[in-house]
């Protein structure tokens, strides 16, 4: 039989290796919940952290905002803006009938294009599609014609022959393909001349009894008297001054502004060229004088707006301000 001295001893060791286990358990259990934890609050940190990568790019009721013509004829210029969608990146894209129009920053809340209907435009349904920030927004655009008239005019032989010279072609053609982003207009254009108009913007000519199917005015002609002054119809940089004696055949002495956003104004057939090239000039500032160098059957002044490279009536824009 064991003593009372002998069971004491055993129950001292039993109840401490129970103690020590015990100890054990709340120890492994405490190191567990705060490892797990620990683990909780670094992926809450990793998140926080990268809170602005886990936004959506775009709320779902969020659709692209456009401004244009309500109605739009052939010879006008179509202008389309898209408002700017804050904290996003990148310009929107715009096509028209599968075209790709080049977007200028119109102000801190729009993006702007300016489409060029041009008098040999087809009138009827064309399509406009703009693509922004994950949307699309397509826009069926009705073309309404418009009816230019024909006009009798009588050349001599050798006028009628001329044509354009190879840097006449070259040096016109790079002119209209400018795009610079400053905008320099801020109102509507002005006339470049007072005198009486002439020959308006898109006419059909039959020239010595001959039509030409594919040829329409592409300006606004002024009855101006020889030497009399020519106005800046705008704002605008000279991008080109040509001169008959350097191969300007067909245009004679002109100049072409650049008044920003694919918008450029030639003046063509002058007797004086008063400006140089990348001159910066003012709206109603004197840059020329009337004359009838070129392809001309008399003193005159064609005036003609370009949109892209495009001819537009100038007259809409005298009439309207364009943005």
């Amino acid at each position: 039989m064991l003593s009372n001295s002998t069971i004491k001893a055993t129950l001292n060791k039993s109840n401490l290796r129970v103690f020590v286990s015990l100890i054990i358990l709340i120890f492994l259990f405490q190191f567990t919940f705060n490892l797990s934890k620990a683990a909780v609050n670094s992926q809450e940190q990793v998140i926080s952290s990268n809170h602005h990568l886990l936004r959506p790019l775009h709320k779902e009721n969020e659709v692209i905002e456009v401004i244009s013509n309500e109605t739009v004829n052939v010879g006008d210029t179509f202008s389309v803006k898209v408002k700017k969608i804050e904290n996003v990146h990148g310009v929107p894209k715009i096509f028209f009938d599968a075209d790709k129009i080049p977007v200028f920053v119109l102000s801190n809340n729009w993006y702007r294009s300016l489409i060029p209907l041009s008098a040999d435009s087809k009138p009827g349904k064309h399509i406009l599609e703009i693509y922004y920030k994950g949307h699309a927004k397509k826009i069926d655009l009705n073309v309404m014609a418009t009816k230019y008239p024909l006009q009798e005019l009588t050349l001599t032989k050798e006028v009628a022959a001329l044509k354009a010279s190879r840097t006449e072609k070259a040096l016109v053609a790079k002119t209209l393909a400018v795009l610079s982003n400053t905008k320099l207009w801020s109102g509507k254009f002005i006339f470049p001349s007072t005198s009486p108009q002439s020959t308006t913007y898109g006419v059909k000519r039959r020239v010595n009894g001959i039509i030409n199917p594919d040829y329409f005015h592409k300006g606004l002609d002024f009855a101006a008297p020889y030497g009399s002054s020519i106005k800046a119809s705008e704002d605008g940089k000279v991008i080109l001054v040509g001169l008959e004696p350097k191969g300007f055949v067909v245009n004679g002495n002109c100049i072409f502004l650049d008044h920003g956003h694919g918008v450029i104004t030639g003046y063509l057939h002058l007797s004086k060229v008063l400006v140089k090239e990348d001159e910066i000039v003012k709206k109603g500032q004197i840059i020329g004088k009337v004359g009838s160098t070129g392809i001309a059957s008399g003193p005159h002044l064609h005036w003609g707006l370009y949109v892209l490279g495009k001819t537009v009536d100038p007259i809409s824009w005298t009439n309207m301000i364009i943005e």
